[in-house]
This record gives structure tokens, sequence and C-alpha cells, in this order.
């Protein structure tokens, strides 16, 4: 994404550190220093404080009054408490697209299988990372559900920061997950509702038991610090989400 002065600053700034914050590259209770960042993107503090308040409202910043921003803490019990959320509103979603689903969703739907079982086969992490949640966007789309697709959406963020968290550790077991997705998809394909309900609920107890076992620690941090990199991509004008964009 090119980052020029006339584009939506407050949302270029948002993404980049969403994808920090996903990555953990902003750790777990670091302080956000707006006057540092601004200086660092070459921004004004305008849309920084902006883009701060769209990260609260997506759960990945709190905001303290004369203390600023940080990133919010990821302990093993909010991450619980948060698939045992998204274990409900998955299993209705995958309910619904089995019952809702057009042609072009299921085409949609295999498109995304193959992109998982390519990423898995190739001990690719980060591609087989971004085709799960690819599978799930064009699923909540075939369940035909607003309310249920926004729902979903609203959670993607923290929910796309403990899987990112879990995946990490987790690269020679991608093969196992596969076998779920494909009897989802063929539930989808034959219109098996319960089915396909029961199969992504399986799928998803099964994510927030390796979660919770990879990450039992007080919260859930990471090794590194911020990418030095990152920050200069956006200063020469490219948001830095490891793929360079055009």
């Amino acid at each position: 994404m090119d980052f020029r002065p006339s584009d939506n600053l407050c949302a270029q700034i948002a993404e980049y550190l969403s994808t920090q914050i996903i990555k953990g590259e902003l750790k777990s209770g670091e302080r956000i220093k707006e006057a540092k960042l601004a200086q660092e993107l070459g921004v004004s503090r305008g849309p920084i404080r902006e883009a701060l308040h769209v990260l609260e409202k997506k759960r990945l910043v709190e905001m303290t009054p004369r203390r600023g921003a940080r990133v919010t803490q990821m302990s093993a019990s909010y991450a619980a408490s948060l698939y045992d959320i998204i274990v409900e509103l998955y299993g209705l979603a995958a309910r619904k697209a089995a019952e809702n689903r057009s042609s072009k969703d299921l085409q949609g739907i295999r498109h995304a299988l193959r992109r998982i079982k390519d990423c898995a086969n190739e001990g690719d992490v980060p591609g087989y990372y971004d085709a799960i949640f690819r599978l799930a966007l064009v699923g909540e789309k075939a369940a035909k559900n607003p309310l249920l697709e926004q729902m979903l959406s609203d959670l993607e963020p923290v929910t796309r920061r403990v899987q990112f968290a879990s995946l990490r550790h987790r690269t020679e077991d991608l093969k196992k997950s596969v076998g779920f997705f494909e009897r989802f998809v063929q539930c989808v394909e034959t219109k098996d509702e319960e089915m396909a309900c029961q199969t992504i609920r399986a799928y998803t107890q099964n994510e927030r038991e390796l979660a919770l076992s990879n990450r039992r620690a007080p919260s859930i941090g990471y090794e590194k610090g911020r990418s030095n990199s990152a920050s200069h991509n956006i200063r020469r004008g490219k948001v830095s989400n490891g793929k360079k964009n055009d």
C-alpha cells in the first residue's frame, strides 16, 4: 500500500499498527509513543491519535488518560474467553453457510481450501494463516447473515492475534488441521448443516486447546520487539505487512 499524505492516513496507520500488534512486533503491554511514532512515519500526531482510537475499538490497544496508548495484554484467560465466543459464532456461520451457500460461494470455499492444503503441504505458515482467514471470510459471506458477519468481523483482529501467536509454534502440525477443513467443505457441498457446524466447532475447540497450551504464561508474549525495517518502509511510502504492495 502506498503511504501518501493525500490518502486516508488514519486508516493506513491503523492497518500498519494492527499488523505490528498481530505479529507481535509491538509487544503485549508495550506503550505506543505518539511523538516518536509520528517522527518515524513522517506524519503529524493527529492521524496517529485517530488511528489509536480505531485500534482501541478493535481491542488491540487500550487508551488511558494522561498515559496514552498501550498494546492490550492478551492473557490466557482473555484468549479462553475469546474462544468461548467464536466457537459458537463460527459454528453458527458454518451451519448457515451449508444452508444458504450459492454455487459461486462454493467456488470461493473450494478455492480457499486448495490454498490451505497447498500451504500446509509446503509448510508455509504465513500463507496458511492468510488462507484460513480467507476461508472464514468466504464462509461468512455464504452464511447470508449480515449481523453474524459483522460480529465476526469485529472480533477478527483479536482472533488473528491469538491465532498468529499459536501458529508460529506449530509449523509441523498444519496438515493435521486440514482434515477439519476438508470435512467442512464436504458438508457445505452436501448442505449437511449440522455436520458443518459440528466440524467447525470441533476445529475451533481444538485451536483453543492448542493456543492455551502454548500460552499458559500470565500473558501471551513475544520474543521480538518492534521491527526497525517496518518503520523505514513506511517512511519511504509503504506500509509494511510482510509483502510489497503496488
